[in-house]
């Protein structure tokens, strides 16, 4: 894609601060929810990893916390963390959902009522997702991969890789996604393809 040092969005991003926290909780390798298991003695404990996800909020570091939101259910518009606009202008919200047993970074778009993974050079809608809320957060500009001291993590992929929350300007729109380290880039979801971006900016908690 290629651009400069990125500018300033015409809005800041929602800003504020727990004064509780809890422990970052994992996510080892789990299906899908809804997915069927065979049975197995791994069945009871990825059925609580499942069950831990749907947790109305789950707390990580000092500062933020993701809430669990159901098809249909209520979205936090006043705490959730905003990370761009689409073309249409809709406001596009920092979120994360399972897929293919990855817990991933995804766009979350309150107006269509879904949130969107990059996964598989594909975009894919998902109707249960994670929204993070509150947060004194700041977006830094790297490069291939890189991320800064502080950046936020977003989830992981099935074999333990760690995955960051970044965004870029794509075709008019300020979009999130995945920054994957060992592939020394950002993912957006993006007009159904997932989109490899070398230039973007990533999420840091102050």
């Amino acid at each position: 894609m290629g651009f400069g040092a990125p500018e300033s969005p015409s809005y800041d991003p929602p800003l504020a601060s727990l004064s509780y926290a809890m422990p970052m909780p994992s996510f080892p390798p789990a299906p899908v929810p809804g997915a069927p298991t065979s049975p197995s003695s791994s069945s009871t404990s990825e059925a609580s990893v499942v069950n831990r996800w749907r947790n109305p909020i789950s707390f990580d570091v000092a500062g933020y916390c993701w809430q669990y939101i159901p098809s249909g259910g209520t979205f936090p518009l006043e705490t959730a963390v905003r990370a761009g606009r689409d073309a249409d202008g809709s406001t596009i919200y920092v979120g994360r959902a399972f897929h293919e047993g990855d817990m991933l970074p995804a766009k979350v778009i309150p107006d269509k009522f879904v949130a969107f993974v990059a996964f598989g050079g594909e975009e894919h809608p998902k109707e249960d997702y994670e929204i993070l809320r509150t947060g004194d957060f700041v977006w830094e500009f790297a490069v291939n991969g890189e991320v800064p001291p502080g950046a936020v993590e977003g989830g992981q992929t099935a074999d333990g890789e760690k995955l960051y929350i970044g965004r870029c300007l794509h075709n008019g729109t300020q979009t999130p996604g995945k920054v994957q380290p060992s592939h020394e880039c950002l993912y957006i979801p993006f007009d159904g393809e997932e989109v490899r971006v070398s230039s973007y900016e990533v999420l840091v908690i102050k």
